[in-house]
């Protein structure tokens, strides 16, 4: 007898795939089959939510992949070294310069994977007739040539996993740019990681390094009113309920194209209606009382992140030696904004223009490009994860890369201080608690 599907195997947010609303746009199935396969690096990049770990996960399972997990201060050496720890290998690597890598490996030729490995690197006759010695461990240099990186590949190659880079936006400005290095060198051995991040435009790596350009395969996740209703709709399906289609027309536009606040908000509705599982008796979902509380959930539930944002934001401008009255009229151009410029992102010289309509003193276009080139660091620095706020060098925009955040200030309760005429902070924590954005 198959197992009840239950709310949650279709709507909601979980780590694993959730097959039972899946939608396959535009065949990015397909497409990301075909580039994994064609000797490219793969960039899966879009706003925060949007699916970019289930499209991964969808044709890489767990056992076909090595994460290296990304964290703020994550640099190239350690994006090495966790790739090879995942393998059961323990090493020693030091950046010699842009591209170049030296240090020594330790292989352990433990377990199957471990064993495996040696084998391909040619240290088999050496493991032969003693499989009771599983601690046997061979140490390898890495060389001292600009072909380095070669006993890297060599592993990676030997393992026949995809290195697959997760939280790619937590690396500082001037790591992802030697990433982009280290990554055009990788290729040149052979090995294409897949790399996923929070950020919301094309040709992030070929912009750092351009030589990397043709061959990066850029996946930018974004979603259509039409795809999100096709995710209620066969959700719906599963559940044996129907949804009208005014309903779904207000569950996409609360979602503003993000399918991970869609799949909250649908949830949300359901339990609502008492709707648990597949039902027998088909109700049929209609905008009312039931939908005005599964907003009020979903905002509440965001209530602890934005006090959060509040609190890190404030607290950190106060620690902020220079620049404080800038981060503090760029959070009140930002609240005050309309959901489609945030979408779309607000240009440099038009926020310029809102904050000095709203300053009491100009504020000059050299300090705001500054701290907007900073503003990544200054939410990393501040423990704010994800970030809500992106600048994008290229194009010169701020993006809400959080769509939460439009939800949470349309639905919520937010109260931004910024926002208050008598906010008047001071960098009173600096000599204390000095926050330095240029280490």
């Amino acid at each position: 007898m198959a197992d009840k599907t239950e709310l949650s195997d279709v709507f909601g947010i979980r780590p694993t795939v959730n097959s039972r609303s899946y939608v396959d746009r535009g065949g990015l199935d397909e497409k990301l089959s075909y580039v994994l396969s064609a000797g490219r690096h793969v960039v899966i990049h879009g706003d925060s939510k949007q699916g970019k770990s289930w499209l991964r996960a969808k044709l890489l399972g767990t056992d076909d992949v090595i994460v290296v997990q990304c964290q703020p201060g994550t640099t190239t050496e350690q994006l090495l070294q966790q790739a090879l720890g995942a393998l059961g290998i323990r090493s020693e690597i030091k950046q010699k310069s842009v591209g170049t890598y030296e240090g020594t490996m330790e292989f352990s030729g433990t377990g199957e994977l471990g064993v495996k490995i040696l084998t391909k690197l040619g240290f088999g006759a050496k493991l032969a007739g003693k499989a009771v010695r599983t601690n046997e461990v061979e140490s390898q240099p890495i060389g001292q040539t600009p072909a380095d990186l070669g006993w890297v590949a060599k592993v990676l190659h030997a393992a026949e996993k995809q290195l697959v880079i997760e939280d790619f936006h937590y690396v500082s400005e001037d790591n992802r740019r030697e990433a982009a290095y280290l990554f055009k060198a990788l290729g040149d051995l052979g090995v294409f990681p897949v790399v996923i991040g929070v950020w919301p435009t094309d040709h992030l790596l070929s912009y750092y390094n351009g030589d990397l350009e043709g061959r990066v395969e850029d996946i930018h996740l974004t979603w259509t009113d039409d795809e999100l209703n096709e995710v209620l709709r066969m959700g719906a399906k599963e559940l044996s309920i129907g949804m009208s289609a005014s309903l779904r027309r207000d569950l996409v536009s609360d979602a503003y194209n993000n399918v991970g606040l869609l799949q909250r908000l649908a949830e949300s509705v359901c339990r609502e209606e008492k709707i648990f599982g597949l039902r027998s008796d088909s109700p049929y979902l209609t905008p009312g009382d039931s939908l005005a509380r599964a907003r009020s959930a979903v905002a509440d539930s965001m209530q602890g992140r934005f006090d959060n944002f509040l609190d890190s934001f404030v607290r950190g401008m106060r620690r902020l030696g220079h620049g404080l009255e800038v981060y503090r009229y760029v959070l009140w151009a930002v609240s005050e904004a309309e959901d489609a410029d945030l979408q779309d992102g607000l240009e440099q010289p038009e926020l310029l223009a809102r904050i000095n309509d709203a300053a009491p003193s100009p504020i000059r276009s050299a300090d705001l490009t500054q701290a907007l080139q900073r503003i990544d660091r200054l939410q990393s620095k501040i423990n704010l994860k994800p970030g809500v706020l992106m600048y994008n060098r290229r194009t010169k925009r701020l993006f809400v890369v959080d769509k939460s955040f439009l939800f949470y200030r349309r639905y919520g309760r937010p109260d931004w201080p910024w926002l208050e005429s008598d906010f008047d902070p001071t960098n009173d924590l600096a000599a204390k608690e000095p926050l330095d954005l240029d280490s």
